[in-house]
């Protein structure tokens, strides 16, 4: 685990690392802690690794996010902006598309959320009632990211999971931003239902949707206008939403980016054009009249419904650039500014990752086990409680280790089973983050993109189908604000050891070899009563694992 740094030696570990992570959360800890020379040397530390100029405020406010939103992410415990919300903000709120590309765990999505969040309009200016529809979208490619950024949202908003107790932080007494402000989802089919033969999206102000949901409710019978009144899309996770839903994705940004131009839009731009292809002399000669029909034209009627296509900004880990060329070539994002963090493939550096090579796929499961109760043994009596993430390489697979997972781990940790089409993964999601659980089995799309608070392990039960696919299972841990520092394991055979090691290269880690722990069985009994219980627990292994 790492500890809070307290001196020289720590910023100079720190900086040996090179982790942007956990050097923003050093930064965190050294600020809340008043030590300013240690956060003086972590702050230009964290400026030479990432290029940054030191011009970039160094709060909320300073990035241009409005009063109440940066006193609400405060409350919250977003104290400072990371280096990725640094850089983003100005961008998204200047109104240029962005592409935001940074390491897993950085803090990406407030670094879209809150300048989005920014962009709308309120009252007293604009009431729900006078949204013609959501004002902006989030697509998310799974229901549980989704909740996830539900949730932030509707925190941000001033809502809180715990509204009667006022000394919580971030509970709705310490919000003072305007009241009546709507999240909603279409996350579930009960909810595009709902879109379409109620009033659900009336004076929604975020809608946040998987694409096949949002497309659904785009689409006849009785199709809703859930995306063509946006002023932003956010599209979390981009490769993801694009390379499982390529086609609900096209309709989705068509519909929203694609909006038939207002008559008097397409008039100023007549004249716009004019006014560029006129002599200096000829402008002056005319400018106060054309100028007095510009602004003629625009009269009551907000920016937003002028311009013709919103602001676009897509997010995530990984992107590829044949996607951000097709989206350029659609003309659904602009002239874009990226937002790059860190390199691209990029893993937190301060993160251990190994490998247990067994002899064949039967022997997974138990080697598995075996190392999740060695760590859980080997941890010191003042460390944190082991976190813990288990990626089963399919839903079929997760269901079938669910069972002797629980067996054989009881009273070790308790177990929650996140699937896509598993019976309330909602609930599951939740018992793990609120510690309720201690270990969280997954698919690796049900997990991604998940922030889950202090994951101290991350083992992998097949072998990750691409260097991606890897980056993004590792990056469950050691993910900004935890003092966790992570380790992966990836059980493999021999013959699967070769891909693993070309994956590692690929993503420029290490990953040490071991041989898998022997079961304990009678013939090493002494005769004391632990050693016993050990070796009954070893029969039990061979009992339920083989």
């Amino acid at each position: 685990m790492m500890q809070p740094p307290s001196s020289s030696d720590s910023l100079e570990q720190l900086a040996e690392l090179a982790d942007l992570n956990r050097l923003q959360t050093a930064l965190n800890t050294a600020i809340a802690a008043e030590d300013w020379q240690l956060a003086a040397g972590i702050r230009d530390l964290l400026r030479s690794l990432t290029g940054a100029d030191g011009k970039l405020a160094a709060d909320w406010q300073g990035l241009g996010i409005r009063d109440w939103l940066a006193d609400r992410a405060e409350s919250l415990g977003f104290t400072f902006p990371a280096e990725v919300q640094k850089r983003a903000a100005p961008v998204i709120l200047d109104g240029d598309d962005c592409i935001i590309q940074s390491e897993t765990g950085s803090g990406k999505t407030l670094s879209f959320l809150l300048p989005l969040l920014s962009r709308l309009s309120y009252p007293p200016h604009t009431f729900p009632d006078d949204l013609k529809g959501p004002a902006a979208v989030v697509v998310v490619p799974t229901r549980e990211l989704g909740v996830q950024v539900v949730m932030m949202v509707y925190r941000l908003f001033g809502g809180s999971v715990n509204p009667g107790v006022p000394g919580l932080g971030g509970n709705m007494f310490d919000y003072h931003g305007p009241r009546g402000l709507k999240v909603k989802g279409l996350l579930m089919d009960s909810e595009v239902v709902l879109a379409k033969k109620e009033s659900y999206l009336r004076g929604v102000h975020v809608l946040v949707g998987t694409p096949e949901l949002i497309a659904e409710a785009l689409s006849p019978p009785e199709a809703v206008e859930a995306v063509q009144h946006v002023d932003v899309v956010a599209v979390d996770e981009v490769d993801a939403c694009f390379q499982s839903h390529p086609q609900e994705m096209e309709l989705i940004m068509a519909a929203a980016c694609q909006r038939p131009q207002p008559a008097q839009y397409e008039q100023q731009q007549q004249w716009e054009q004019q006014w560029e292809g006129q002599s200096q002399q000829q402008r002056w000669q005319q400018g106060d009249g054309d100028a007095q029909q510009w602004e003629a034209a625009g009269d009551g009627e907000p920016e937003q419904q002028r311009r013709h296509k919103p602001v676009v900004v897509l997010v995530g880990a990984t992107l590829d650039e044949p996607l951000v060329e097709h989206v350029v070539e659609q003309g659904w994002v602009c002239d874009p500014v990226t937002v790059r963090v860190g390199g691209r493939m990029r893993i937190p550096s301060g993160l251990q990752h190994r490998c247990i090579v067994v002899g064949d796929e039967a022997e997974k499961v138990a080697a598995m086990c075996r190392q999740i109760r060695a760590d859980l043994r080997g941890q010191s009596e003042d460390a944190a409680p082991a976190r813990v993430m288990v990626f089963a390489g399919s839903q079929e697979q997760a269901r079938q280790l669910s069972d002797p997972l629980r067996t054989v781990l009881w009273g070790d940790h308790k177990i929650s089973v996140l699937l896509p089409e598993g019976t309330e993964p909602i609930k599951a999601l939740h018992s793990f983050r609120d510690n309720k659980t201690t270990l969280l089995l997954a698919t690796p799309a049900a997990a991604r993109g998940l922030d889950l608070p202090a994951v101290s392990h991350v083992y992998n039960i097949e072998l990750p189908l691409s260097p991606t696919d890897y980056l993004h299972r590792a990056g469950r841990s050691g993910r900004i604000g935890s003092a966790v520092q992570g380790v992966v394991t990836t059980v493999v055979t021999r013959e699967e050891l070769p891909r693993l090691q070309a994956m590692a290269s690929e993503l420029g880690v290490a990953v040490s070899e071991q041989a898998p722990l022997l079961p304990e069985l009678p013939a090493e009994v002494e005769g004391g009563e632990a050693d016993v219980d050990a070796a009954r627990r070893g029969l039990e292994d061979l009992f339920n694992l083989y």
